[in-house]
């Protein structure tokens, strides 16, 4: 079958780059080969690309980069041959072959492609550039070209190259385009204020700071007020969970065990657990902590939509991509004056959330205990 051969490929590359690939591979990897893989199907098939030059596509995608095993520096001729020795042992054709090598060829970024094929895998091999995860895949290249050519780099000269790259970098193809092109040019436009941040910290620029006295200590009032808050609220759960808790352990079993004898007490009994259980949910639901992704892509914070001063929104990060967010805040006297108030305003509503459901628990527990208490009395009286 067609798709037998870019199987075998794709198990053979995996091996290969699993086995014999540097951890210190964090852009050029087995992750990397595999999205430009899929990208290089997704494009085609927009082409419309007929089902023997997607698999010319594929394979070349998939060989593209394995070079990197053995060198850094003209990983393409070394990715041409493992290409050529695989396929020419599987009797793979000579024409396709060498079809396929051109367009590993044309990865190498001196080169220019001259056809469609070429120019589908030249944009597949790019897309890292109109990616969401632009700067994770930055800092990965950063962190290659220190260990694998030496070449370290200040984020002032780091920023300005890339900046320069992606100028006038545009995709080949018109699917390209459509897809991965509006999220270049934000990608440029990113890369340009960090370039900036950047050229402010070379010169020794302070990081902006409020210079009102008084407008520091309302900030810093405000947030200890609500953190005592917070852990006011969650000592008062913490009681209601342990008085329940105790009242469902203790006075319950007990009482149960006079139901036999006094079956009138069977509905306040019930009553009494209802209450019980309904209230430690709620008591519970104030002291569970929220859901947090542990990670941001810069383009957010980029974008003044998250705060990474907490560490819910960073815990997951790498620290490169983190200290970059930090010094973009830092840099930015709006961007931290909206963290300081992010800060400030989550961290209320979820103090606002913690009181309602702490206010539902404990009118609950006093409605349920009152009438459960009634009903003991009415019980009693009547059956007694």
């Amino acid at each position: 079958m067609a798709d037998q051969i870019v199987d075998e490929v794709e198990g053979y590359v995996t091996k290969l780059l699993l086995q014999q690939l540097s951890e210190d591979h964090k852009y050029h990897n087995l992750s990397h080969t595999l999205a430009v893989r899929t990208a290089c199907r997704k494009l085609g098939e927009q082409m419309d690309i007929n089902e023997e030059e997607l698999q010319i596509l594929e394979i070349a995608a998939l060989f593209h980069d394995v070079g990197f095993i053995e060198t850094y520096n003209g990983h393409e001729g070394v990715s041409r041959r493992i290409a050529r020795d695989f396929l020419t042992g599987k009797n793979y054709p000579e024409d396709k072959l060498e079809r396929v090598l051109t367009c590993i060829d044309v990865t190498f970024p001196a080169n220019r492609p001259s056809n469609t094929l070429e120019e589908i895998i030249r944009d597949a091999d790019l897309i890292n550039l109109g990616s969401d995860g632009y700067a994770t895949h930055l800092n990965g290249l950063r962190h290659e070209w220190d260990v694998f050519l030496g070449q370290r780099f200040t984020d002032r000269d780091w920023y300005k190259i890339n900046r320069k790259f992606l100028k006038n970098q545009s995709f080949f193809t018109e699917a390209a385009r459509e897809y991965y092109g509006p999220k270049l040019e934000d990608n440029k436009k990113w890369l340009k204020r960090m370039d900036k941040s950047a050229k402010k910290r070379a010169k020794g620029k302070e990081s902006p700071i409020t210079n009102s006295k008084s407008a520091q200590m309302m900030l810093k009032t405000s947030l200890r007020n609500h953190i005592d808050l917070s852990t006011l609220a969650d000592n008062k759960a913490n009681i209601m969970l342990s008085v329940n808790a105790l009242i469902i352990t203790f006075i319950v079993p007990m009482a149960v065990g006079q139901i036999k004898e006094t079956p009138y007490l069977l509905l306040p009994i019930l009553l009494l657990l209802l209450t019980c259980l309904i209230s430690m949910i709620f008591a519970t639901l104030a002291t569970r902590p929220i859901k947090m992704a542990g990670k941001t892509d810069p383009m957010i914070v980029d974008q003044g939509k998250s705060n990474l001063f907490f560490f819910g929104n960073f815990y997951k990060m790498d620290f490169d991509n983190y200290k970059s967010g930090i010094y973009q805040v830092l840099e930015n006297e709006d961007d931290l004056d909206d963290s300081i108030m992010r800060d400030l305003f989550f961290l209320g509503k979820s103090l606002g959330s913690k009181y309602a459901q702490l206010r539902v628990c404990y009118t609950i527990f006093m409605v349920g205990v009152s009438l459960a208490v009634i009903a003991f009395l009415a019980a009693y009286s009547l059956y007694a």
